[in-house]
């Protein structure tokens, strides 16, 4: 199964079933109808596992130097951080609302930044998911096992099973 995101394509080849869960239009079967929730950008089920993933591309040539800018300073203040870990957030919620969370739930995000900058940016986000890590022993599972941030050449090295695609380089002729 192959979701886009703009210029970023990710072929989930032993999915499930997987959606785009940021659906803006009413008319699609897959939108939301709660404009005010934070979403993903897609959700993918595996046989023993559902995957958030969210996908930022600042790397993308035609990103506008506005949106740049933006980008950069909300990476630096932590508002980006802020802003991902509210989308793995509203969309549990709502997922766990139309009870779809029976599996492991893992929170992968695909950013077009240099690969020093993702540690860190992982460490944040996960750091901002509730309850930052701790655990009750009342609880019988975790919202979220693992939280990760990747740009496109770790997604493939970590990933070769559900490749990304910069479909702008494949139009061009590259890869």
């Amino acid at each position: 199964m192959k979701l886009r995101e703009r210029d970023i394509e990710i072929e989930f080849t032993d999915a499930i079933d997987a959606l785009v869960f940021d659906q803006m239009k009413s008319d699609q079967p897959n939108y939301h109808g709660i404009g005010e929730m934070h979403r993903v950008d897609f959700i993918v089920e595996f046989e023993k596992a559902i995957v958030f993933v969210e996908v930022k591309d600042p790397g993308n040539p035609k990103a506008q130097e506005k949106g740049l800018k933006k980008f950069q300073k909300e990476l630096n203040n932590g508002t980006l951080s802020t802003t991902f870990a509210s989308k793995f957030i509203d969309s549990f919620f709502y997922r766990w609302a139309e009870d779809r969370l029976s599996k492991t739930v893992y929170y992968l995000n695909l950013v077009t930044l240099e690969s020093e900058l993702l540690p860190n940016l992982s460490d944040e986000i996960a750091g901002k998911l509730s309850p930052s890590g701790k655990s009750s022993p009342r609880w019988q599972r975790h919202p979220v096992q693992n939280c990760q941030v990747f740009n496109i050449e770790t997604w493939n090295e970590n990933f070769p099973k559900w490749p990304v695609t910069r479909l702008a380089a494949v139009a061009a002729g590259g890869s």
